[in-house]
């Protein structure tokens, strides 16, 4: 690895982060109208060892786990919902990286710059198809590959077609150059992640480098198992906390945003002037509570799967868990709607980055991870001791 910092604690990493703002946020709007977070961006988050957040030490990384994650995530998402959530991606996925074996950790993960985007078909697989040596995937178009032109490696999900494992899910590593690319990104907010398709269909695939879902919901092989508790808990799991951070950001940055826009138009008026604004300033209130409450749920239970074992946890914990990364950015969202709405008719230019990031946030919200109509039913059932009325890895 080339010698970027290794952060000593989560603080550090706020710190690091905090230094980059000025300049992402200059370039917020360039991200959003380009649709992509420019590479300048990226690579001062390379810089700062801001990568290495999940990356285990023994590979150059820093190893501070989930709650620095979000935190960082958070910070970057008060000024470019974007950014933060490519960051986001690209650095979770190292924690994903360590189920694979240990030749494909160490070539992948000692360099920071070799980030991966992932695609996962929830409802139709692509299929990976045993020849010499590998396997050969076929199946046509995935969506969301969000960052995918600052990876190197492009996950997928594919099913094995024939052999010892016939029918199991697996998840395969592909050279990003080598994918094809759609211009199809074009959408209301967070347009600048990039999260074009992907086109797959008659690939070879080494077989070191396809795993099984089964040994990816496994704990970490390698280095990462000594180095952090963390690492014990399977990917999938935790895999929407890589994101929450960016809308829970956004709606932080609106915050600070429409508090500095009030005390601008009440900044020459008198007593009774000021008084007759309670309706804004209640409104700040609540959106401010709402903002802090869904942070705090988030970090609490980033902080929690840092320092306990994926074993130990009950079904009520993972219950509660998916249930907070439902409501929370819906909660974050609710709260920039509101400001949005308290803004008036100058929050509706272009030039106001209060619209961006209103578009922003709901669509950050928008991700299935973060729908309330199954994680809600599912924690009420986990109350009252039933099993949940359906699995899925990312509720």
């Amino acid at each position: 690895m080339r010698g970027y910092p290794v952060l000593a604690d989560r603080d550090a990493a706020v710190e690091a982060v905090r230094a980059l703002l000025p300049g992402i946020a200059a370039r917020a709007a360039q991200a959003d109208a380009a649709r992509c977070v420019p590479p300048e961006t990226i690579r001062e988050l390379e810089e700062a060892g801001l990568f290495g957040l999940l990356t285990p030490r023994a590979y150059g990384g820093s190893a501070l786990g989930w709650e620095a994650l979000v935190s960082v995530v958070m910070e970057l998402g008060t000024v470019c919902g974007s950014t933060g959530w490519v960051f986001g991606v690209l650095s979770g996925h190292n924690h994903m990286l360590s189920r694979f074996p240990e030749a494909v950790q160490q070539d992948i993960l000692s360099d920071p710059r070799n980030h991966m985007a992932v695609v996962f078909r929830l409802r139709d697989a692509w299929t990976a198809t045993p020849v010499e040596g590998g396997y050969r995937l076929t199946g046509g178009r995935g969506r969301f590959c969000s960052g995918v032109d600052h990876s190197r490696w492009v996950g997928v999900n594919a099913i094995v077609e024939s052999g010892p494992d016939a029918g199991q899910m697996a998840f395969c590593l592909i050279e990003q150059e080598r994918l094809e690319k759609l211009d199809d990104w074009d959408v209301m907010g967070m347009r600048g992640t990039q999260s074009r398709s992907i086109v797959i269909d008659g690939l070879f695939v080494e077989e070191s480098r396809l795993i099984r879902a089964v040994d990816l919901a496994g704990p970490a092989v390698g280095p990462a198992a000594a180095e952090a508790a963390f690492y014990d808990w399977p990917y999938f799991a935790l895999a929407p906390y890589a994101i929450v951070g960016s809308p829970l950001g956004v709606a932080r940055g609106l915050l600070d945003q429409a508090v500095t826009g009030v005390k601008g138009r009440i900044a020459g008026f008198d007593d009774e002037l000021t008084a007759g604004q309670a309706t804004t300033f209640a409104r700040l209130s609540h959106a401010a509570q709402d903002i802090e409450m869904a942070a705090e749920l988030i970090l609490a239970d980033a902080r929690r799967i840092d320092e306990g074992r994926f074993a130990d946890a009950a079904p009520l914990d993972h219950a509660r868990f998916r249930r907070n990364l439902a409501s929370a950015p819906q909660l974050a969202r609710a709260a920039a709607n509101r400001l949005f709405e308290g803004a008036g008719g100058s929050g509706i230019y272009r030039s106001n980055s209060i619209e961006r990031m209103v578009r922003d946030v709901n669509a950050g919200a928008a991700h299935y991870a973060f729908t309330d109509d199954i994680a809600a039913p599912n924690y009420g059932r986990a109350l009252l001791g039933l099993p949940p009325a359906r699995s899925n890895s990312f509720v």
